[in-house]
């Protein structure tokens, strides 16, 4: 027993440094390696650093002039806009003149690129020269004696470890400021105001009495500021007004409609439009595939009483979804730039598509074609000349002596107001109702600073056009309430006076707003919303056509 007990010993001793030595080879190799790496990573570390000081610079810097550029393009789109744009309908904007794409490149993304190039070739440069100087004048009495040395140590410092860092933090915060991330981060978790105020049109009983076909026009960032005289010597809108319909002279501009699309969705679909975060907890995963299906908006109403809906604007339809939009609330009829361009060129279109002087030709055309049909009908249009940053001279307006921005708006103005007089020559207004809209307040343009920005309280502008004068219930207006009023105005009767989150201006007998409605509005109304999120659902919209 003891000696199978003394060889059994013997052979795990064996064993057991047979193990340890292939073990120690193992490691030695892998420890080889590890050394290798460590001594490439050292050699190499001052390049490693300064590349990741470059790209942190880089990022930094394109905060900031991306910020800018959005600014000067779009105005101050809140985080919930830019994300909506980064979620849909972003091909529209590629495929614009190569002009608006490049300006982004090079404001952007090469001007961050430059400025991050530079930082670092000042920083080595520096850097070599303090360390140059302190290996020279370390001993020196007269350099220590003034502080330099400390200095130098202090600047090395500063730039070789923090500058980077800090630039980041300043970038970050400019862009959380003008994008409003502390607001967009407690709506996430504030109370759902949407839910507790919208009241779904589905649940509406909407009659027609005195049926009118409607010409709904949306002209671009129009405002009453135009009419000021003080500010532009004289109004650059009075061929409008002096046409003589009903305007709501307090037409505010609510959160979630400061935009084209967003302006069109919540005047005829009584709702905000916002980010809904399309990757986050609503199930669908992957790109919205259609515009808010389970809303009912103006399209759908007016389809169902026999209406033929028709969308005509010089912009591409791709662009945020507006093609979409359309075809999904039963627009019968689509045409954007691709559709209605015909034999223009690009030297003939500004970056966005037509003209306005090209557009409102075919809008006759249609216009005239519809009315034919004896078919009620719904005609709907976009401007686009007076869009921000510059606007744009049409070949009409140039020929009119326009030489700035206050003539483009007054251009425009003027024909809105020869297509409404064509429409008054040729008897449509006997039963056709014209409304004329501001899609949104303007936005960054050459009047912005100084002019429109000295005005406490702007508005936007309105026209409300027919044989028959409607009686206002008011004069405070929101984009919501446009969808209600829009239909009474062209002889739909609305239980109660209400649809979505909008109050009829014209009902005498309905529930009317508080005034200080927006005030709340501004605060909560785009906070994260079950209901809302619902609204995008297909699945939903889908088991309810079934």
């Amino acid at each position: 027993m003891g000696v199978i007990l003394t060889r059994f010993l013997f052979l795990l001793n064996i064993s057991s440094k047979l193990i340890l030595f292939r073990f120690n080879i193992i490691l030695y190799k892998r420890s080889a390696s590890v050394q290798k790496l460590i001594i490439f990573l050292t050699k190499h570390r001052h390049f490693f650093r300064l590349v990741i000081r470059f790209f942190v610079y880089f990022l930094a810097f394109f905060l900031v002039f991306a910020g800018l550029w959005v600014n000067r393009n779009f105005g101050e789109p809140s985080l919930e806009q830019i994300l909506y744009h980064l979620q849909f309908g972003m091909q529209g904007l590629v495929d614009t003149d190569p002009f608006f794409v490049n300006s982004f490149i090079q404001e952007a993304i090469l001007t961050a690129l430059a400025v991050a190039i530079l930082l670092v070739i000042i920083e080595v440069s520096l850097a070599y020269y303090l360390i140059h100087q302190y290996k020279n004048h370390h001993t020196s009495t007269a350099f220590s004696f003034f502080g330099l040395e400390e200095f130098a140590k202090a600047l090395y410092w500063l730039i070789n470890h923090r500058a980077p860092l800090f630039t980041l933090i300043a970038a970050f915060t400019y862009f959380a400021v003008q994008f409003s991330l502390l607001t967009y981060t407690y709506q996430k978790f504030a109370k759902d105001y949407f839910s507790e105020n919208y009241l779904d049109p589905k649940k509406v009983n909407v009659t027609l009495k005195n049926p009118k076909n409607l010409v709904l026009i949306y002209v671009e960032s129009l405002e009453n500021a135009y009419q000021d005289q003080h500010l532009f010597d004289k109004n650059l809108l009075k061929s409008l007004d002096d046409i003589g319909g009903v305007s709501f002279g307090n037409f505010r501009q609510a959160p979630g409609t400061n935009f084209t699309i967003a302006g069109i969705t919540a005047t005829q679909c009584g709702l905000p439009l916002k980010s809904i975060t399309i990757y986050d907890g609503n199930g669908q995963g992957e790109n919205i595939k259609s515009f808010l299906p389970n809303a009912r908006c103006l399209g759908d109403i007016l389809h169902d009483h026999g209406y033929h809906n028709v969308y005509m604007g010089g912009d591409a339809l791709a662009f945020s979804g507006k093609g979409m939009f359309f075809k999904d609330h039963h627009y019968d009829e689509i045409y954007g730039r691709e559709e209605l361009k015909g034999n223009l060129t690009k030297a003939q279109m500004n970056y966005w598509g037509l003209y306005d002087d090209d557009l409102l030709p075919k809008v006759k055309a249609k216009l005239v074609e519809l009315h034919q049909s004896k078919q009620p009908f719904n005609l709907t249009f976009t401007t686009i000349d007076t869009h921000g940053p510059d606007g744009h001279f049409s070949k009409l307006c140039l020929k009119n002596n326009a030489k700035n921005f206050e003539d483009i708006v007054e251009c425009t103005a003027n024909q809105v107001t020869d297509f409404v007089n064509f429409m008054k020559k040729k008897g449509y207004l006997k039963d056709t109702n014209v409304v004329v809209l501001g899609d949104h307040l303007a936005m960054y343009n050459p009047v912005y600073e100084g002019k429109l920005t000295t005005i406490k309280q702007r508005h936007i502008y309105n026209q409300f056009i027919s044989r028959k004068k409607i009686t206002k219930t008011r004069d405070h207006i929101l984009h919501f309430d446009m969808f209600p009023t829009i239909l009474e105005f062209i002889g739909f009767d609305v239980q109660g006076g209400k649809l979505g989150l909008g109050f009829s201006a014209i009902t005498p007998k309905s529930p009317q707003p508080s005034i200080e409605l927006l005030d709340e509005m501004e605060s909560d109304l785009l906070n994260e919303s079950e209901t809302y999120i619902d609204l995008w659902k297909s699945d939903i919209a889908e088991k309810v056509v079934e």
